[in-house]
């Protein structure tokens, strides 16, 4: 549901989303099948010592490989690696980069096969996976090219496995200032296929098809992941299923020194429309695994032109949404928005135009009738 202060905002979507691929795409085969695949990984460590492991194995991987090329993706944010909830950043920052127009530069092109299975049998832990809670919490900055219009958003999403959630959301420009607050009860976001999604391989396949029904080829798994990880934080485990999926999907075009928006260098994994007019691309974090960037851009006659943008800047968890008690001995009711302000659907886009469903409230009868 969503609610911004005394303000009933009804919208409707402004934003057809799709994320991008780099400039030296030749040789992505989008049009080979993919193969249902059973995931295996590695023997797993845990703590320090397999960060420690993993971070060792991930510079000898990169030490073959040259520097970012010159004149790299330019850096409009940094990233903050504390584990708190973090808060959205206000409109007037936001105003600041909204014209960011430029594609992710790549280099070095390779086949993804090799590069994502050596990555997914050393996934290493990230400093907040320990963190506790039964909300996963995200926090994200996008950035969007429709009809000519530019738009900016920075959002955090707080997501549970019995299809609750939350959001806050700031965007630039906007005619209606402030934050807009999101909020759905238990289970009003079943229809995003959520639940359970990095817990096998089925779930997980099911999960990003259902996210991405409007992409063709690859471009279909490179979508649904990013739709997935702006609700999820997933564990090492997950973060492993992701990038074996990736591994077990011919075609696929690995860029192992690529510059996300917020400085971060990680592996690019691209692919291309059947045509070659539409790319595709993820920047995953070189031992964590973690998703750093989504991009989908269309091809122009001078270059790759970015229509969706997504970084994901913070990833935690937490028990509690902005509303609710900070501690169980609080003694304060947990008091959500107003019911009579909850929404019929999503009012901000991420990687997707379509929206969270939302069901309509019951209504009560009216005096006389039969129920």
């Amino acid at each position: 549901m969503h609610t911004r202060q005394s303000i009933d905002i009804r919208r409707p979507a402004r934003h057809h989303t799709a994320l991008p691929v780099n400039r030296q795409s030749d040789g992505v085969d989008s049009r080979s099948p993919r193969r249902s695949v059973t995931f295996t990984t590695g023997p797993r460590r845990s703590g320090a010592a397999a960060a420690g492991v993993a971070t060792m194995a991930a510079a000898l991987t990169l030490a073959s490989i040259p520097a970012p090329p010159h004149g790299s993706t330019a850096t409009l944010i940094v990233a903050d690696r504390s584990c708190a909830v973090p808060n959205p950043a206000p409109a007037a920052k936001l105003a600041t980069t909204v014209t960011a127009s430029a594609a992710t530069i790549v280099a070095y092109p390779r086949p993804a096969p090799p590069v994502l299975h050596d990555l997914a049998h050393r996934i290493a832990p990230d400093a907040c996976d320990t963190t506790n809670g039964r909300f996963d919490v995200v926090r994200l900055r996008a950035w969007y090219r429709h009809d000519g219009r530019r738009t900016t958003r920075d959002i955090v999403r707080w997501y549970a496995d019995n299809n609750s959630g939350a959001a806050l959301t700031s965007e630039y420009p906007d005619p209606w200032p402030g934050v807009m607050h999101d909020f759905w009860p238990p289970g009003w976001l079943a229809d995003r296929n959520l639940s359970k999604a990095f817990t096998s391989g089925d779930f997980f396949r099911y999960s990003v098809h259902s996210n991405s029904s409007n992409r063709d080829g690859d471009g279909r798994l490179i979508t649904g992941i990013a739709e997935l990880v702006t609700w999820h934080n997933p564990a090492p485990s997950g973060r492993s299923l992701t990038v074996s999926e990736l591994a077990h999907t011919p075609g696929l075009i690995a860029y192992p020194r690529t510059v996300d928006r917020a400085g971060r260098t990680g592996i690019a994994v691209a692919t291309t429309n059947g045509d070659g007019t539409e790319r595709y691309l993820l920047i995953l974090h070189p031992t964590t695994g973690h998703v750093l960037a989504y991009e989908h851009a269309t091809r122009t006659p001078s270059d790759w032109q970015p229509s969706a943008y997504v970084l994901l800047l913070n990833r935690t968890h937490a028990d509690r949404r902005w509303w609710e008690p900070a501690t169980d001995e609080d003694t304060t009711s947990p008091m959500p928005p107003s019911n009579a302000m909850m929404p019929r659907r999503q009012g901000r886009l991420i990687v997707h135009p379509d929206q969270p469903c939302t069901p309509e409230p019951a209504t009560a009868p009216e005096e006389g009738t039969v129920k």
